[in-house]
């Protein structure tokens, strides 16, 4: 099943139709029928937006994961026994040639189960969601894919993927150890080239967090 499709389902398990959607969840009548009919990308402002005002899971519309519904409603309520709410942030991590960090305010929250995060040993308070922008992780990760981050795991392991920011912006990349304490930061896609840095601590290196989960529409 696609996110169209789940979109869909949630839509019609509603008891609404489509214009009554539209009008309870603020979203505007064609845009979402584009994103039934598949012809436009379902966007995270819009899946943030359903989360709140519909009690609808982000995570389940976008990758199937978890539960349709959240429980006890709308994104940001109380945590339940079944499911966390994870904070999802603007900041993007550059599968490329790095990206700005310009904005770290919270824009909505997405369910993770208790029990896939419990199975992980994936503490909630220590994870957040961002974004990929660019395509030097391909096929691995892709642009607009939504990363889990454990900020807890910065202990460098190589051939792990790590949100790292560097020389004034935020890459995802996958790491590994050379000799004299140096590190590369290498892409998956090979138009890419590994980034060396000799001096991680010297030249500001800061691990933000391991990739743990990603979130990808097909």
């Amino acid at each position: 099943m696609l996110a169209k499709d789940r979109l869909q389902k949630a839509i019609s398990d509603s008891g609404l139709n489509l214009k009554d959607f539209s009008v309870r969840s603020g979203v505007n009548y064609r845009t979402l029928q584009h994103y039934i009919a598949g012809e436009r990308k379902i966007g995270t402002k819009f899946l943030a937006q359903i989360s709140e005002q519909m009690g609808i899971s982000a995570s389940w519309v976008l990758a199937g994961i978890g539960e349709q519904m959240l429980i006890g409603g709308r994104a940001g309520m109380e945590d339940t026994e079944d499911f966390i709410q994870i904070k999802r942030y603007t900041v993007e991590a550059s599968a490329g040639h790095g990206a700005q960090v310009s904005c770290t305010d919270g824009t909505g929250y997405y369910a993770f189960n208790q029990r896939w995060l419990d199975r992980r040993g994936l503490n909630a308070n220590s994870l957040s969601v961002i974004s990929v922008r660019g395509d030097s992780m391909e096929p691995d990760l892709y642009e607009n894919d939504l990363l889990l981050l454990d900020h807890a795991q910065t202990d460098l392991k190589d051939s792990h993927i790590y949100a790292v920011q560097f020389s004034d912006g935020l890459y995802v990349k996958r790491i590994q150890h050379l000799p004299e304490g140096q590190i590369h930061l290498i892409s998956r896609n090979t138009n890419y080239p590994p980034i060396t840095v000799k001096h991680p601590v010297a030249d500001g290196v800061q691990i933000i967090g391991r990739v743990v989960a990603s979130m990808h529409e097909w």
